[in-house]
């Protein structure tokens, strides 16, 4: 069994260089280590990692970069990780001890750096929104378990799965690539484990400017909109009208509306490509909607979607997810 470790960095190459210094003490040593360096100028090829840097003519975005390094090497696992994580000695491990012959996809439990949790677990809302779980929350300890989605922080994929379902979805750039990986993951009958015993130390902020929530609007509808049978997306229209409501009111209160405008225009400009794509993806199906819904979640534990009016509408959202489920069989 062979494994890679593939590293995308763009503007804080030093970070970068922890990140691969960390992959390269792993118990499990990886047989390559994978830096695609998106930066300016390309800083972290400058350092001289101990690395194999592939340094592209473009900034390809983390998606882009990550889907760049899985073709680079022909590793039976590949796991990706962020540049500003740090992964603990036996992550690779204890990471390969969560997957058997079904496993397509399996992620580690990302800590801040005081030892709370950042993400690992990570809750996937009925309208294709998802959150860090146990956010703050002690880390914890546990046997693998199957989850809805894991974290592109550190999440470990089989090369063969993830050739079998287009591999990462390139156009994301940034931000969603991990829910949707997971999505199409089990789609096509391959599990989705969280390995709470691998862990990885990543220096989180949410926080990135208003250009985060184009990336993440746009690429949650691309999700939506390419992963749900037909007949799923007919049942769930009503929410998702009534959640694009709620979504617009709360981008004007924050100032994001602009941003919330441009991921449905770009949708809309780039409808032919998402039809192109919704064909590739249903036609790696192996599993009906019902085995994704059921890890999915009606509850709305989430500051995307915050206030008084939500929250009075979970129980209303789990009635719905329940008819969902046994309308989907």
């Amino acid at each position: 069994m062979t494994t890679a470790v593939v590293i995308v960095s763009y503007d804080d190459p030093q970070a970068t260089a922890h990140a691969v210094a960390s992959a390269r003490i792993q118990t499990l040593a990886p047989d390559d280590v994978i830096v695609v360096d998106n930066g300016p100028g390309h800083p972290a090829a400058a350092l001289g990692l101990d690395a194999t840097v592939l340094t592209p003519a473009a900034n390809l975005g983390f998606a882009g970069g990550a889907a760049l390094g899985a073709r680079s090497t022909h590793a039976d696992w590949i796991l990706f990780l962020n540049p500003d994580a740090v992964a603990a000695p036996d992550c690779i491990e204890r990471l390969l001890e969560a997957t058997d012959a079904g496993t397509g996809l399996v992620g580690a439990q990302v800590l801040l750096p005081d030892g709370r949790v950042n993400a690992g677990d990570n809750p996937v809302h009925l309208i294709g929104i998802a959150w860090a779980g146990r956010y703050l929350e002690p880390r914890e300890d546990g046997p693998p378990r199957g989850v809805a989605s894991v974290s592109g922080a550190a999440m470990l994929a089989r090369r063969t799965a993830l050739e079998a379902i287009g591999g990462i979805t390139e156009r994301y750039f940034l931000y969603h690539e991990d829910v949707d990986l997971s999505w199409r993951m089990r789609l096509a009958g391959w599990d989705v484990r969280f390995q709470p015993r691998a862990a990885v130390t990543h220096d989180y902020a949410f926080d990135k400017g208003n250009r985060k929530w184009f990336h993440l609007e746009r690429n949650r509808a691309w999700t939506v909109l390419t992963c749900y049978s037909g007949r799923s997306l007919v049942l769930l229209a009503p929410l998702l009208l009534a959640s694009e409501a709620a979504i617009v009111l709360k981008a004007r209160r924050e100032g994001w509306w602009p941003e919330k405008r441009a991921a449905w225009a770009a949708v809309r400009k780039e409808r032919r490509a998402l039809a192109a794509r919704r064909r590739a993806v249903q036609a790696t199906r192996r599993a009906g909607d019902r085995e994704i819904l059921v890890r999915m979640t009606a509850d709305l534990d989430t500051a995307l979607l915050e206030g008084p009016a939500p929250r009075g509408a979970t129980a209303v959202l789990r009635v719905y997810r329940r008819a969902l489920l046994a309308l989907s069989g």
